[in-house]
């Protein structure tokens, strides 16, 4: 209890899926992978949790934990080489395209987010004492009354 917890490291990386422009009369723009397919899979094949932002249909935000950074670090690289190597694959289908590429750099956190929050347990402690002994003291209310009332009965 008093020793500190292992700590944990969080790391990020956003991708961009990239746009294919078919061959016809009317050109059409089509994404290399569905954003939840690329997902799933994702998350199936590798130990990374990804997430779609809101209101895009073409960005991945990939995040990994881990108690060592090296660790987060070649996680991420390896998910993002994937990728790149999975949509270049599909490049050879379209004459004109955006590749898919990989937004900033891998940002790995140097302080652990599993740090305990003292002060709050402290306050969540101090609620909790005081709730419990207002508690108390209604209960031995509760019982003397109750004595008291057995008394006179007796009586």
């Amino acid at each position: 209890m008093l020793k500190n917890p292992t700590p944990v490291y969080s790391g990020k990386v956003m991708m961009e899926v990239g746009v294919g422009v078919g061959v016809g009369e009317i050109p059409n723009q089509v994404y290399f992978d569905n954003t939840n397919n690329l997902k799933s899979i994702i998350e199936q094949k590798f130990n990374v949790l990804v997430n779609i932002p809101k209101k895009t249909n073409n960005i991945l935000l990939l995040s990994s934990n881990s108690s060592n950074k090296d660790v987060i670090k070649e996680s991420l690289k390896n998910v993002v080489t994937y990728v790149l190597h999975k949509h270049t694959d599909k490049l050879k289908l379209y004459d004109k395209y955006i590749m898919t590429k990989q937004i900033g750099v891998i940002k790995v956190s140097n302080t652990p987010i599993n740090t305990p929050k003292k002060k709050l347990i402290v306050i969540v402690a101090f609620v909790t004492g005081l709730i419990l002994s207002i508690f108390i003291v209604f209960f031995m209310e509760f019982i003397r009354g109750f004595r008291e009332e057995e008394y006179n009965v007796r009586d």
